[in-house]
């Protein structure tokens, strides 16, 4: 099972070489636009990077129980925005995140997350919980969960330098008592803020929210599982793929 983590984290980590920084041109690009383009095109770049960065957000949804334990290693991407010209210039294809993710048990039917990420020169701290509302007994029925997380990040690339926060409010439910196989569902309400702290529209924010949904499927090999899972916001899809023990 080592080994298979282990390829896992080499797998990760190769393939990201060949991703280019999608924010080496983000004061250039505001630089040169007038102030309503560039709040603009700050506007969509925020909803893409809100996106990004609470990817893969989701993982159990059933209360683990006192000192149960998920971690996993989760891989986000997103599709950018056709009008995202910040990311665009930098002839990236999309926002690509890793990100560790942990779910701890608490009692009273709660859960604790915890969220990690360092790449392309941004790092991302998230927190949150969920809470099981109910839990089937029969198969056919779906277990539902409410589900808050907020995730902060700081990006400085080539004194390229922004922070933003998303809190992810969801409601999901999961077909949890199907063997092997775990398919859900979730409707989400996002609010996404960012800051620029350079270009010579320093200290522009962007304020956005709205509501995304998707599906996903979770898959039981024993101790590791895999996840995937589409959500779709603003008419862009946001992918996360990842592999989980749970204890």
């Amino acid at each position: 099972m080592n080994k298979i983590f282990t390829f896992f984290v080499m797998f990760f980590l190769l393939t990201s070489q060949g991703i280019a920084n999608p924010y080496t041109s983000f004061n250039s690009v505001l630089d040169a636009l007038s102030t309503q383009d560039a709040q603009k095109s700050l506007d969509i770049f925020t909803k893409d990077f809100g996106q990004v960065i609470s990817g893969g957000t989701f993982g159990v949804d059933d209360a683990l129980g006192p000192l149960g334990v998920y971690a996993s290693l989760k891989i986000s991407y997103r599709s950018i925005s056709k009008d995202n010209i910040i990311v665009k210039d930098t002839d990236s294809k999309g926002l690509f995140f890793p990100m560790l993710h942990f779910c701890i048990g608490l009692p009273y039917d709660f859960n604790t997350i915890l969220r990690l990420s360092r790449f392309d020169d941004t790092t991302i701290i998230g927190a949150g919980l969920l809470y099981e509302l109910f839990r089937p007994k029969a198969v056919i029925v779906p277990a539902i969960s409410l589900q808050s997380v907020y995730n902060n990040a700081c990006a400085n690339t080539d004194s390229n330098e922004f922070k933003a926060w998303n809190l992810k409010n969801s409601i999901l439910l999961q077909f949890s008592k199907i063997p092997l196989l775990k398919p859900y569902v979730g409707l989400n309400y996002d609010i996404t803020h960012l800051s620029a702290y350079t270009s010579k529209y320093a200290g522009m924010s962007s304020d956005v929210n709205g509501f995304g949904y998707g599906a996903g499927l979770s898959v039981s090999l024993g101790v590791f599982n895999f996840i995937f899972d589409v959500f779709t916001y603003s008419d862009e899809p946001t992918y996360s793929f990842g592999m989980f023990m749970s204890f």
